[in-house]
């Protein structure tokens, strides 16, 4: 299956397979904070690509141990970052969380991505301006094909009536 390239869709992509990859339904998910089930229903027959609320984003991220933000990079076109579990040199190997993402870096992240977004779109205007370049070079050849020289014709047309009369 494709992953959708933004918006509600991407988004409820990456629930989906984070939530069946942590083997959670989706009452369980509720039951641990997560949107309940009919918002996420709701979200998905929308029409439209509004965005969830920022609390629905960060409950979905703080449920499916997505780093705060995540849910929403997904849906700019991003990809959800787990926090993750790091182990200490200690021999009783000590769990930690990994440091909660602040506001700056979600700001610098979606930032980043923009312009990164920013810079395809230059290079498909690019690409379709070489293209109507092109395609406007052909019309101009097909044009002057297509164009009648009347001086042409009328030469043509003088040239036949000698040719008739002197055959009366």
């Amino acid at each position: 299956m494709t992953v959708p390239a933004d918006g509600v869709p991407r988004l409820m992509h990456f629930v989906d397979a984070r939530l069946a990859q942590l083997r959670m339904s989706k009452d369980e998910a509720h039951r641990r904070g997560f949107p309940h089930p009919s918002t996420l229903k709701a979200a998905r027959a929308r029409g439209s690509q509004r965005t969830p609320t920022v609390r629905t984003l960060l409950r979905i991220d703080r449920t499916l141990g997505w780093q705060p933000g995540s849910a929403a990079v997904v849906l700019l076109g991003g990809a959800p970052q787990s926090v993750t579990r790091r182990i200490t040199r200690n021999v009783r190997a000590q769990e930690q969380t990994a440091t909660p993402m602040t506001a700056e870096d979600i700001a610098d992240r979606l930032l980043g991505q923009l312009r990164d977004e920013i810079e395809r779109a230059r290079s498909d205007v690019r690409a379709f301006d070489e293209r109507l370049t092109r395609l406007h070079t052909v019309h101009e050849r097909l044009a002057q094909e297509l164009r009648v020289d009347h001086t042409l014709v009328q030469e043509f047309d003088d040239q036949d009536a000698v040719t008739q009369s002197g055959q009366h």
